[in-house]
């Protein structure tokens, strides 16, 4: 391998890379692609990731995220809240699906307030409500450029996401090669 260059092996393909679906895909891979509004550290703590900051309502039932301003997806398009709403609009369509996780129970609402701030309004105030947004699937960015038919449920057009990577070729059985994404903020 050249210098700039890393190589590994794994068992089977990174899959369609989907994060809305759980088709075989690999997580890692999804996460090299694809990013959460807030992200785990070590110590079982979640910081601020695509999300710069965040308040709650005194209920409990109502988060607002202060969006970054920098992140574009690997194709150049802007991430903002209209983007993100329209992310969470499309698991949350798929409901049954994700039924798993309490938390695509638990939201009745989302939507972008500025190109910045996006509103989350839950049921009831959920106390696991920012852990489980930091997993790696369902609730992930996918340009929504790349949805089929303003959907993600019957699959994406192609894996584009705010992640550092790009995945650029796949061959079934064989390789997938992943590239820098040089719109990384």
């Amino acid at each position: 391998a050249a210098p700039d260059e890393i190589t590994t092996a794994w068992p089977v393909n990174v899959g369609p890379l989907n994060p809305h679906l759980y088709t075989p895909n690999q997580m890692f891979a999804q996460s090299m692609v694809y990013e959460p509004l807030v992200k785990y550290q070590a110590d079982g703590s979640v910081i601020p990731w695509l999300a710069k900051s965040w308040t709650h309502s005194e209920d409990g039932k109502t988060w607002t995220f202060t969006l970054r301003d920098d992140v574009k997806f690997s194709n150049g398009e802007p991430f903002d809240a209209e983007a993100a709403a329209e992310n969470f609009r499309a698991v949350l369509d798929n409901r049954q699906r994700h039924a798993w996780l309490e938390l695509a129970n638990q939201i009745v609402d989302v939507k972008a307030l500025s190109k910045t701030e996006l509103q989350i309004t839950l049921k009831s105030a959920y106390y696991p409500f920012l852990q489980e947004l930091a997993l790696p699937r369902p609730f992930r960015f996918i340009a929504p450029s790349q949805f089929k038919n303003h959907e993600t449920m019957n699959g994406i057009k192609a894996p584009i996401g705010t992640g550092p990577w790009i995945l650029q070729e796949s061959k079934l059985n064989q390789y997938d090669v992943f590239v820098r994404n040089e719109n990384y903020w």
